[in-house]
């Protein structure tokens, strides 16, 4: 047999063989994702490699995410315990990879700190944050408590969003701000 033929052979047994097996891996955490320990499920949530998977661990730490919606590699979450879903996605909304998700901002550590009322009044802060249809989210991006991302808006890469998007525009920098509309056709 010429070594094309064997090569051959070799790449439909190597394509076959980790087929195999990447489906026992999408099937094994598929279905244990509900007696998975938390921190486990977070840990695939955000770095297991297929997007189907990361959907539905996201799910159960209380992200929700609509239809055509993708979330890269290194989707953050921090959220409150007291909401089942504090995170709410869109539909068809691009993800891209590190963005970072606090529904609950708080000095958790300290002691002092927390008693202090600038620190309680201005900075302690507990909401939800809903992410409409159509938003494009570039890498990178930290979304605080209580921000709404309007319809069809673009955050640029590394921005701060600390105060509601308006739909159809672009916001960017640390704080985000808005840059331009965008203009429906």
């Amino acid at each position: 047999m010429d070594e094309k033929k064997l090569n051959n052979i070799a790449s439909s047994m190597d394509k076959g063989f980790w087929s195999f097996w990447d489906s026992m891996i999408y099937k094994a955490l598929e279905s244990s994702v509900d007696i998975m320990p938390p921190r486990l499920q977070k840990l695939i949530a955000n770095y297991y490699t297929d997007a189907r998977i990361r959907k539905l661990y996201f799910d159960r730490l209380g992200v929700r995410m609509g239809e055509g919606s993708f979330a890269n590699l290194g989707m953050k979450i921090i959220v409150s315990s007291n909401h089942r879903y504090s995170i709410e996605i869109g539909d068809n909304v691009s993800i891209g990879p590190n963005l970072t998700l606090v529904t609950e901002a708080a000095a958790g550590n300290g002691k002092e700190i927390n008693t202090l009322p600038y620190v309680k009044e201005k900075l302690t802060k507990e909401a939800k944050i809903y992410i409409e249809d159509e938003v494009w989210i570039g890498a990178n991006v930290v979304i605080l408590p209580g921000v709404r991302v309007g319809r069809c808006s673009v955050i640029g890469a590394g921005a701060v969003v600390n105060s509601n998007v308006e739909p159809y525009s672009v916001y960017a920098g640390v704080p985000a701000r808005k840059i331009r509309d965008l203009e429906k056709e």
